[in-house]
């Protein structure tokens, strides 16, 4: 175990003091090789190891930090700022090594976090974001186990809040036509079709070229933002009609699916799309963004039948435990149809 552990605090350090200067390729080639040398090295057999040089608890959380984000490769940017934010935050209130926190620390930083804003006016968080925030922390420290850091994660001793699962956010038939009267302009609209038919996450819209459209069938074949598989997406004919008539206005020649409403005419971020749905929410005066017209999807499929099999399927839910807690109640309007029939 002293063996392993010393290899992995060098392929560590010299990873963690090149992530400045190579790219992650490099950093991958350089960690496969310098393991490769280190098989056959009994590092028990070094009686002078480097002196410790971060000594400071904030030199040792930077480290921490910092080695997380150059070896979780995978995870997705938005996914490691979430992690580096809570972290972060954790570190500023509870002041001691990370490697050195226990479970009072985090029940503690947790009490802190829920009532944050009350000394300025504000309100306690709502148990699903300081549950997102206990999750956070127990994915860097579920790291920090396994990178042999720490013996145990001490987020896993304590308990999360317990949750209101809020009805779904949906928008109503009416509500749509309501939506589609307050666009202003043919992207706008076509955004609007576009999110509603294929109930498409915000963040993997950006992603779609208009040659990735089979316009006969109405199937877009994307990367999921979340799962990293491919799954399809689908384009009623009325999306079809709205894209097609806000593409054949365009004059640029960029291949994004969508792009800004003015030169240079760059594909659309999903920041972007959050912006055109926010004037269009303007102009209805009520809040409007693109999560609520994936939600309406769910509902709508689920009153119509739809297997829950089927709906993860096409929301690309990767846990189908998801699908069931949001999708498993029944809407208003299937509620009040179903006592019409048996009244």
């Amino acid at each position: 175990m002293y063996n392993a552990s010393i290899k992995t605090e060098i392929i560590n350090n010299i990873i963690f003091e090149m992530s400045g200067y190579v790219d992650n390729m490099t950093l991958d080639i350089m960690q496969k090789v310098i393991e490769k040398q280190l098989v056959a090295v009994n590092m028990e057999e070094i009686t002078n190891l480097p002196a410790e040089i971060r000594t400071s608890t904030e030199e040792q959380n930077r480290y921490y930090i910092s080695l997380m984000m150059i070896k979780k490769k995978n995870l997705r940017p938005e996914t490691k700022a979430q992690y580096r934010d809570a972290i972060m935050r954790l570190t500023s209130v509870i002041e001691k090594p990370l490697n050195k926190m226990d479970e009072i620390d985090i029940d503690s930083y947790l009490d802190w976090y829920e009532k944050r804003n009350v000394a300025a006016g504000g309100k306690k968080n709502q148990a699903s974001t300081c549950n997102n925030e206990r999750r956070y922390l127990s994915a860097f420290f579920t790291w920090m186990r396994k990178e042999k850091f720490m013996s145990y994660n001490p987020v896993e001793a304590t308990e999360p809040m317990k949750e209101v699962i809020k009805p779904i956010d949906y928008f109503r038939p009416a509500q749509i036509e309501q939506l589609r009267e307050g666009c202003v302009s043919l992207r706008d609209r076509a955004i609007i079709e576009v999110l509603r038919s294929t109930g498409a996450r915000v963040g993997e819209i950006p992603q779609i070229n208009i040659d990735h459209v089979d316009w006969a069938t109405g199937d877009i074949m994307i990367m999921s933002e979340k799962s990293y598989k491919y799954r399809l997406l689908y384009l009623d004919e009325v999306a079809r009609y709205h894209l097609r008539k806000y593409l054949d206005s365009r004059t640029d020649d960029n291949e994004a699916l969508f792009v800004w409403d003015k030169a240079p005419y760059n594909r659309l971020k999903k920041s972007g799309i959050r912006n055109a749905m926010k004037e269009v929410g303007k102009n209805m005066d009520c809040k409007v963004y693109p999560h609520k017209l994936r939600k309406t999807l769910g509902v709508n499929l689920k009153d119509k039948g739809t297997d829950i099999g089927i709906i993860q399927e096409v929301m690309g839910h990767a846990n189908p435990t998801v699908t069931s807690r949001y999708y498993a109640q029944i809407s208003p309007e299937a509620m009040r149809d179903v006592r019409r029939r048996t009244a």
